[in-house]
């Protein structure tokens, strides 16, 4: 078990916070490029693809990206806070995620309605399987939020800190994955 500690690790020259959400994003990246690596191939090898902007409401991706920022500009703005301000960007920046979530239901259930389902065509099979993966990523980042927000009551300031540094790194993440899912189903 590594213990948790705040000083910087004499081999890595970083926290133990700091490595521990690198090394889980790098598991992320491989995650998520084995998935953008399945999409490439199905879509070279197709014999037609959808257009996704004739498919897809745009106007939601668009609100969905917007609101996705959003959430990571506040949860970025506690890197540089502490007390009180960084726990209200953070309930800010879970409010965001909620309202993508939302909208990203309402999305699903415009085009179950409309008969969009994964089992129509490869293309929707890859976006119900990304998108859902991105979502329960989303919620899951929230599970992480509400998890710093409770312990900054019990712990110390430098131990809140580093967890606010490692969730804010997380959404980046997250909101880097989104603009790759938007790119290639809302605007190809």
């Amino acid at each position: 078990m590594i213990p948790y500690t705040l000083e910087r690790r004499a081999d890595t020259g970083v926290t133990n916070v700091t490595l521990g959400i690198w090394l889980f994003l790098a598991s992320e990246v491989m995650l998520f490029g084995a998935l953008f690596s399945a999409y490439t191939l199905l879509r070279v090898a197709a014999p037609a693809w959808p257009i996704g902007r004739s498919v897809l409401s745009l106007p939601l991706g668009g609100v969905n990206t917007v609101l996705l920022f959003a959430m990571t500009w506040m949860a970025w703005r506690t890197r540089s806070r502490q007390g009180a301000g960084a726990q209200r960007a953070l309930v800010a920046s879970s409010l965001f995620g909620l309202a993508f979530l939302a909208l990203k239901l309402v999305e699903y259930h415009g085009e179950i309605q409309r008969g969009l389902l994964p089992s129509v065509n490869t293309f929707l099979a890859m976006y119900f399987t990304l998108t859902g993966l991105h979502a329960l990523h989303v919620a899951s980042g929230l599970i992480a939020n509400a998890w710093v927000l409770t312990g900054a009551r019990r712990v110390g300031d430098a131990m809140t800190a580093g967890r606010f540094r490692a969730v804010s790194l997380y959404w980046v993440f997250v909101d880097a994955v989104w603009l790759i899912i938007f790119a290639l189903f809302y605007l190809s």
